[in-house]
């Protein structure tokens, strides 16, 4: 499945009218400003993925409502991280074992799918590029990216909303001629 240019702009705009509210949303209710940015995030990353081909009526609403659930599933996991008394080692024990006895073309599988995400986010424009690493992986909050790029909250945005499509189209391209 390919994203055709009406729904990136679609999914580009709700980004940038529902992120803040999504954001205050998750603030409210966790009291934490990271996990907030991280769980907003999420949501678009969820939207994106979705398989179902039946088109979105109400952009605000269906956000909303995979919010609800992103939010449930992180109170389970916090729930269940308190709950459990197991060492880190074991953990990470257990990990390891579960790589060396998972199957081999699944592990095959994700390492192309995360070389194929390394390859979309090497063809983004430089700006744009450095906005989505920041955010997503070095973690800064969208405040703090446009302060150290010396751009607005809104440019942000459209950047890292920009690369989160890019990415998914090329991984559905990629998929597709594979």
């Amino acid at each position: 499945m390919t994203i055709d240019k009406s729904l990136a702009r679609k999914i580009s705009g709700a980004y940038q009218s529902t992120y803040g509210q999504l954001v205050r949303f998750f603030r409210s209710r966790l009291g934490n400003s990271n996990d907030a940015d991280n769980l907003s995030q999420d949501v678009f990353t969820l939207w994106l993925n979705r398989k179902a081909q039946d088109p979105v009526k109400e952009n605000r609403a269906y956000l909303f409502k995979i919010a609800s659930n992103v939010l449930i599933d992180h109170w389970r996991r916090n729930h269940q991280q308190s709950q459990s008394h197991t060492s880190i080692d074991e953990v990470v024990h257990e990990q390891s074992f579960e790589q060396t006895t998972a199957d081999p073309s699944e592990i095959l599988e994700h390492q192309q799918r995360i070389a194929r995400l390394g390859e979309a986010i090497d063809l983004l424009p430089p700006r744009r590029k450095e906005a989505f690493l920041l955010y997503r992986f070095d973690g800064l909050s969208q405040s703090e990216i446009a302060e150290r790029m010396e751009i607005s909250i809104s440019m942000v945005e459209k950047h890292i909303a920009a690369a989160l499509v890019h990415c998914k189209k090329y991984l559905d391209d990629q998929s597709n001629h594979s």
